[in-house]
């Protein structure tokens, strides 16, 4: 593709630089080209999904791509109106550009940057550790160039129309620059934690911060706009102290007030002196200090999973004393499958980082929800709740409810694997109800998921509308319950962990999303219309707690009939 050789050729135009900090050119050249060709039979991250679910060829992945980053530079354009001063809006605009790049290296490009198939097909080709790193992260830089061009078109029309052309070409010489800082802040950022963690543990900080990082973006999507007061921006102005010089973004705002107003005072211009040195800068340090031991670490981590899972059965096999999650499946399974169900999808819950992507961001959602009811309601939400009026209500059974979304989006996912085929082991074992496998899953779900966050709304109901609420709450987490065990018995036609996401969604799969989505609604309205009514909430209650009893011991005696037997291919 003609967009890829272009790159390809700008990255290797000082190869004499290359050569004398002693990296091969001519291998440098072939593993890059390598690697684009086949980046152009493998559609992006984004439409992968897509792939699965339709089991057709994209087409105009890279194109659909680049629409997609422009889309997310029209925001840009905000930082333009804010500030009437240059330098704060500059400072603005490369906060927003560095954050969003440095989140897609994290979120997009880890697979690339850890790919340690790598290890096997060019490690024992005759090429040093400068080389490979180098054409590692050459490869990335491209990926990221396809990101970043129409990301910043948007901005650029903006500053031309706003400060002409020589402002347009002022900040299009700053893009290279803030782009290999940010790509190599956050490259040199893993290496330093591949050095000083363990190979294990480098995968979960990864997948730890991708989960906070999708929380932290979705909230100050939400938060932040409410929290800010126009008038007061239009007036800001960023200082320019020496202080300053300590934010990245600052160096190349300063850059752009060096060139386009040429200002020359002595913060500016150590702003610009910064913003040529620091990109070149860091590039010698990844490439002269952690290169050596860089692909060491790496080729542990292939290895990582298999010795991560011994060390823990050796753990689990030498402890003497009950863990919690064997206390809690006592306390709430039956001997025998149920319990080994349980203990199951406990144990793999909590190591699956797959399972932990799909479904943490989830509760971080609603976190930032309910912080954005209080936003709302500020003083005047305790004293709803505490008089019992109409919104109050509403809030309270708002919080019940709308936590069943995030249980529905764990049982929903405790189907796949993307070990599944691991799941012969149910159909080896002499098992003769399947049932209780998938009640036992359901349970440890319930009680990981739902459990905590029940607790604490029901604290915080009591605490603020008083012990009166404890019907309605009950009746709430009764009719929570049913819907779990409802979703399990309608939608559970295969073992846990048994199936892969790439299988095509059978017909009636959306209807049944659509009537899980809609359960938790219905039973919210009716308890809404009855919640002053104490008789009706007890009755009610009692209805709902026999058809938890009834739903459950329907999905505890799931026959092999009733599932789709043996795993998915």
């Amino acid at each position: 593709m003609f967009i890829n050789n272009f790159f390809l050729f700008l990255l290797l135009l000082p190869k004499s630089i290359y050569e004398k900090m002693g990296v091969n050119t001519h291998h440098l050249k072939a593993i890059l080209t390598t690697k684009l060709m086949m980046d152009e039979r493998r559609p992006p991250s984004i439409q992968q999904r897509q792939k699965k679910k339709n089991a057709k060829p994209i087409k105009w992945a890279t194109l659909g791509t680049m629409i997609m980053s422009a889309l997310l530079g029209l925001f840009f354009i905000i930082s333009f109106f804010i500030s009437n001063d240059t330098v704060t809006q500059f400072f603005l605009f490369f906060t927003f550009f560095i954050f969003l790049l440095a989140s897609t290296l994290i979120t997009d490009f880890t697979n690339v940057l850890i790919d340690i198939r790598d290890n096997a097909i060019i490690l024992p080709k005759p090429i040093n550790d400068k080389t490979f790193l180098l054409a590692r992260l050459f490869h990335i830089i491209i990926h990221v160039s396809k990101l970043v061009l129409p990301m910043t078109l948007p901005s650029l029309i903006t500053v031309g129309i706003k400060y002409g052309s020589w402002g347009v070409v002022t900040l299009i010489l700053l893009i290279p620059p803030v782009t290999l800082f940010t790509i190599f802040l956050i490259n040199a950022l893993y290496i330093l934690i591949l050095k000083v963690s363990t190979p294990e543990k480098f995968k979960n900080i990864i997948s730890y911060f991708q989960i906070v990082f999708a929380i932290v973006i979705y909230g100050s999507y939400q938060i932040v706009p409410r929290m800010i007061n126009m008038s007061v921006l239009e007036n800001y102005r960023f200082p320019q102290t020496s202080i300053s010089l300590l934010a990245p973004p600052f160096w190349f705002a300063g850059s752009w007030e060096f060139l386009y107003h040429h200002n020359y005072s002595i913060i500016i211009i150590c702003a610009f002196i910064l913003s040529i040195i620091m990109p070149a800068l860091s590039i010698w340090i990844v490439i002269k200090y952690f290169a050596p031991s860089f692909n060491q670490k790496l080729a542990m981590i292939s290895g990582s999973d298999t010795a991560e899972s011994v060390n823990q059965s050796k753990a689990i096999a030498s402890s003497t004393k009950k863990t919690f999650a064997e206390i809690l499946a006592n306390l709430f399974t039956k001997k025998g499958a149920e319990r080994m169900g349980f203990l199951h999808a406990w144990y793999i819950t909590a190591r699956s980082r797959d399972f932990k992507m799909r479904v943490y961001p989830a509760i971080g959602y609603l976190l930032v929800y309910m912080v954005i009811m209080i936003l709302r309601s500020r003083k005047d939400m305790l004293q709803e709740l505490q008089n019992q009026t109409t919104s109050g209500k509403f809030l309270f059974l708002g919080g019940i409810y709308f936590i069943s979304f995030v249980i529905m989006q764990a049982l929903s996912q405790i189907k796949y694997s993307d070990k599944y085929k691991a799941s012969f082991l149910f159909y080896t074992t002499p098992i003769s109800v399947p049932g209780q496998v998938i009640s036992g899953a359901v349970k440890s779900s319930i009680i990981k998921f739902y459990l905590p966050l029940a607790v604490l709304i029901s604290l915080f109901g009591i605490l603020f509308m008083g012990i009166q609420i404890l019907p309605n709450l009950l009746l709430g987490m009764s009719n929570q319950l049913c819907i779990c065990f409802l979703i399990a018995y309608v939608g559970f036609v295969e073992m846990p962990f048994s199936r892969t996401e790439s299988i095509t969604v059978k017909s009636g799969g959306f209807i049944r999303g659509l009537i899980s989505m809609l359960i938790p609604f219905i039973l919210a309205t009716v308890h809404y219309l009855i919640f002053d009514y104490t008789v009706a909430v007890l009755i009610l209650l009692a209805l709902s707690m026999i058809a938890v009893w009834l739903v459950a011991g329907s999905v505890y005696n799931k026959n092999w009939t009733d599932l789709k037997v043996g795993y998915q291919d």
